[in-house]
Parts: C-alpha cells; structure tokens; sequence
C-alpha cells in the first residue's frame, strides 16, 4: 500500500532527526577523543597536581566548560586517561591472549615482553608505573583495562584446565590476579630500574609461573 503525504513526512522528519542525531554523536565523540588525547599528553608531561581542566580544554581546542560536560572534575578526567593510556598497552599484550593456538608458555612470555615493550610507547601509563602519581595510584589499580586484563587472563587459564595444560585445582580468577599483579611489579621495575635489570629476572618470573600452573603428571582435565 502507498505511503500517505503524512506519512512520508512523518518518515522524512524521522530520518533528519536521526540523522542530526548520529552527526551529533560523532561530533561529540571527537570532542571527547580531543579532549583525552590532550589529557593524556598534559598529566604525562607536567603531572596530575600541577595540571588543570582549562591547560588540557586549551590544548585540545574546546572552550574552559566544555570538558566537564564528559568529565565531573579533574580526577576523573585523570582517571579516564589513565585507562585510555593503560588501556593502549594492555592492548597490544592482550592480542597475545586472543591466540588459542599459541601454547601455554608462549602466550605468558608473549604477554610479559610485550607489555614491557608497550609501557616506552604511552607517556602516561609510563609515569604512573614509574610512581609519580601516589596521590591517585590506588585508584588506577582499578580502572576497566585492568579489570579487562585479569579477565582474559582468568578466561585464558580456565581454557586450559579444560585441555589439561594447566593444573585442575587452582581458580583461575585468583591466579590471573596474581599474574597481572607480578607483571605490574615487573612493569614498574622495568620503568625505574631499565629494561636491563628487569629483563635478568623475566625468566624466573616465566618459571614461577610454569612450576605454579603446570598440571601433575597424573592430572586430568576437567569437564
């Protein structure tokens, strides 16, 4: 049946408006973006006391106001680049995870190189392992690309108990915490001491985890 005059105006004026919308979206997420790539920059260079919501506004382009209508303060703008930033590294590292075909003990060397490598590439993760921020650290201990961390690492683990590459009788959500909290401690050390005197002690850490994981010889896997 044919459209009515009404109706294919009523359809018109939806699909402007739906239209104006989508385009105000995405000119509000550029806005964003601008605006966490200039706070990752600022807090990265100048730290997080000494930085202000109006420096980073500037350096992004947008007027004084116009962050705090993504961000309610200076904090969690912080924090929202922090995450950004941390979120760049754990990335790369995190595509080691993806690879269900890599054996066990590749996927954890893989993981461990590569965030080291990754921390030189993200000024502001950077800093945050190196110390400089104590008045937030505790805070970033819990922002979501952590969290997403231990969760692909636990997914991970829980995969291969079901094959048997990994003991049975551990719980996969408590060891990956412990693996991402090793590796944090590697990656600050590697930030404050240099690549060279952690790199002595990467492969002792790779052997704490092989002798903490590796099933018994009479283990079977489970179902």
């Amino acid at each position: 049946m044919a459209q009515t005059a009404a109706q294919t105006a009523a359809q018109t004026t939806a699909e402007t408006t739906s239209e104006h919308a989508d385009a105000a979206r995405t000119k509000g997420e550029r806005t964003r973006r601008a605006i966490l790539d200039a706070a990752i920059a600022r807090f990265a260079r100048d730290g997080y006391r000494a930085t202000s919501v109006a420096d980073i506004a500037r350096d992004a382009g947008v007027g004084g106001t116009v962050a705090y209508a993504y961000f309610p303060n200076k904090e969690a703008l912080f924090l929202a680049a922090a995450d950004e930033d941390a979120a760049a590294v754990i990335d790369e590292g995190v595509s080691t995870l993806i690879e269900e075909a890599a054996p066990p003990d590749v996927w954890r060397q893989a993981l461990m190189f590569t965030l080291v490598e990754a921390v030189d590439r993200h000024p502001l993760a950077r800093r945050l392992l190196a110390g400089l921020e104590p008045e937030v650290t505790g805070r970033v201990l819990d922002i979501p690309a952590l969290l997403d961390l231990r969760k692909a690492c636990a997914q991970r683990l829980r995969s291969e108990q079901r094959t048997g590459t990994v003991r049975a009788d551990i719980d996969p959500t408590t060891i990956a915490n412990g693996l991402v909290s090793i590796i944090l401690s590697l990656l600050m050390s590697v930030v404050q001491l240099g690549q060279d005197a952690a790199a002595t002690y990467q492969a002792d850490v790779l052997a704490v985890f092989e002798a903490a994981l590796a099933p018994a010889s009479s283990g079977q896997p489970i179902t």
